[in-house]
């Protein structure tokens, strides 16, 4: 099933992450899936990234996709770290991601970009709001003691970057769940 219309669609804005922090999330998302039975995030299948914007919809992706291009063209990468297991109360568990100065400042530049766009709609997790997390399983309310006591011993810490912008567009909805693609990707500093 397509969603929206041929020019409206919905998109979310994260920043992939490098190689090595894909096969650890793969690796949690699978261990968690495995033993407790938490699949939404196995299915669901979106490569490991940090959230930078979450959703909104829009007829305008062309003026999105200038100025993402315009602002990566003119950034460099910041780095970042990933380690440790969050939540969010019961119902998602990840790996914290923690942005340094340089990574703060250019996603408060990328949010004041954004800003300009008068048309676009804000959540209350967007913005000044954001918790930059890897997710390792969502809907986990029902088993997440199991789940959090599971991930411990894996725990491990990796140094990556904020070296791109990439949009993820609404491709449909299968058993309850959005499925996604990307859109486009922006490398930093080309």
């Amino acid at each position: 099933m397509v969603v929206g219309t041929a020019d409206t669609q919905t998109y979310i804005i994260p920043c992939l992450l490098d190689p090595v922090l894909q096969a650890y999330q793969r690796e949690m998302v699978d261990l968690v899936a495995s033993r407790c039975g938490l699949t939404f995030t196995q299915q669901q299948a979106i490569p490991a990234h940090f959230t930078l914007k979450y959703h909104f919809t829009t007829q305008h992706i062309v003026q999105v996709e200038a100025l993402v291009a315009d602002f990566a063209r003119r950034h460099a990468p910041a780095p970042v770290t990933a380690g440790g297991f969050g939540h969010f109360e019961e119902d998602v568990l990840f790996v914290e991601v923690r942005l340094s100065d340089a990574a703060r400042r250019v996603l408060e530049a990328f949010i004041a970009a954004l800003r300009m766009l008068a048309w676009m709609s804000w959540s209350p997790h967007d913005a000044e709001h954001l918790h930059p997390h890897m997710t390792i399983a969502e809907r986990c309310r029902s088993r997440f003691r199991e789940a959090w006591d599971l991930v411990q011993p894996h725990e491990r810490h990796f140094t990556g970057a904020f070296d791109n912008i990439t949009i993820l567009r609404k491709v449909g909805e299968s058993e309850g769940m959005d499925r996604w693609a990307i859109h486009a990707s922006f490398a930093f500093g080309t």
